[in-house]
């Protein structure tokens, strides 16, 4: 269970649900109704529009190549944060005792709390779907932030082994005076299944079969309507 913060707004501005099952990742994004389906065994994205009943695929190989350009594009890039985002160098603290965890730059901090994951199976599965969805996510929002630094935090979380609990990113921009902003995202890890999360599995791959093909641009432009 997922939910998103900016500054100290009370009221999240994305909440989600991501159900990990046989091999397949499915993330439901509450508003607007959408579904993303990670199948990693088959190298791809799926993305199912339900008010609209249309789906599009994504390679996940099309995704890294894109982001890999994005990269070499932002490294040289004029603006300082851009050119950091693209290549992130952080000092990083862990505190074993109190799961805190935090990497720290002079444009950008994240400070977490974070939770034993169980297992390194959990870790790593939860690692390579934040990986993949954040690339996915720049992506899929034309000028939103790209991904690398998201990518490190979830390495370093998993190097220890954790679930993140709650991240507070904080992003110094330029100008004077500086502007700051701040995000924070919560997370409820849910260990077991129950038969609700099954039924919801059962009913999207039944829109998998009969939701309308469209292609990516159509998707997006439906989406954005």
């Amino acid at each position: 269970e997922n939910a998103v913060y900016m500054g100290d707004e009370k009221k999240p501005c994305v909440e989600s649900t991501t159900i990990f099952h046989s091999g397949v990742v499915y993330d439901y994004l509450k508003s607007p109704a959408e579904i993303t389906v990670f199948d990693k065994n088959n190298g791809r994205f799926v993305l199912l529009d339900v008010a609209r009943r249309v789906k599009t695929e994504m390679p996940t190989d099309k995704v890294s190549t894109l982001c890999e350009h994005l990269k070499t594009w932002a490294i040289g890039h004029k603006d300082p944060l851009l050119a950091f985002l693209a290549n992130p160098r952080f000092e990083e603290e862990f505190d074993p005792s109190t799961g805190k965890l935090s990497l720290s730059s002079e444009a950008v901090n994240y400070q977490l709390t974070t939770e034993n994951a169980g297992s390194s199976e959990i870790s790593r599965d939860y690692r390579e779907f934040c990986d993949w969805y954040c690339q996915l996510n720049t992506l899929l929002n034309p000028g939103s932030r790209p991904p690398f630094a998201r990518m490190a935090l979830n390495a370093a979380v998993d190097r220890y082994e954790r679930f993140p609990q709650q991240v507070e990113l904080a992003l110094r921009l330029g100008g004077f005076p500086p502007k700051r902003i701040t995000v924070r995202s919560e997370h409820q890890l849910v260990r077991r299944l129950v038969e609700s999360d099954r039924g919801r599995v059962r009913q999207t791959d039944q829109y998998l079969a009969i939701f309308t093909p469209v292609s990516f641009e159509e998707y997006q432009k439906k989406i954005l309507q």
